[in-house]
């Protein structure tokens, strides 16, 4: 056996913080009254998310 040993840094997350939009902010679809994340972006709920359809460039969706 060698007596050379290994060393290597501490590994950690970004050093940027997660980006927060304001709190207690509700989905604006009528009548639901679901809170948002302050890490959601969006507007409404995973629930009434309006549907995107990604751009496939010729490829096929299974």
């Amino acid at each position: 056996m060698s007596e050379r040993s290994l060393s290597g840094h501490t590994m950690s997350g970004s050093e940027r913080p997660s980006r927060a939009f304001a709190k207690n902010r509700t989905c604006r679809e009528p009548g639901c009254n679901t809170k948002l994340s302050i890490y959601n972006s969006g507007k409404f709920c995973h629930r009434h998310e309006p549907m995107v359809v990604p751009r496939t460039r010729g490829r096929k969706i299974a």
